[in-house]
């Protein structure tokens, strides 16, 4: 994949996730890929880490079916190679509560071929959780 089909791709995930289209962002994830919400288990619920393709789409799920997002807006995004880095915001809202908050993300994402490796986000945790 050139590097405009790696930006077109990561749009598309982005667009996927804002819409919360669980199974086309479980489709562009590779069979054995890793997801992880980076942070410490012991004080947010939201700090994990799921290997493969079925889990990573049941936990966009959970992560669709509890919260919200609009406003999205791609701050950042640096490619290298297969690697990319992108800092993102958006309005998110507790299904839940009904609570918003404006919020930034990092994500570090490794592509092979023309799947997602592996994703690891950076959010605040307290905040969301």
């Amino acid at each position: 994949m050139n590097s405009n089909e790696f930006e077109a791709f990561l749009k598309s995930f982005y667009a996927a996730r804002i819409e919360g289209e669980v199974e086309a962002i479980g489709a562009m994830f590779a069979d054995d890929a890793h997801f992880r919400i980076v942070g410490s288990p012991e004080f947010s619920m939201l700090a994990t880490s799921v290997q493969g393709r079925d889990a990573i789409t049941g936990l966009f799920q959970t992560i669709s079916d509890s919260f919200g997002l609009n406003e999205f807006s791609m701050e950042d995004l640096l490619m290298d190679g297969n690697k990319a880095a992108v800092r993102w915001s958006a309005r998110v809202q507790n299904i839940t509560s009904g609570d918003s908050f404006t919020t930034e993300l990092a994500d570090f994402i490794e592509i092979d071929g023309e799947k997602i490796k592996s994703l690891s986000e950076f959010l605040d945790t307290a905040l969301a959780g």
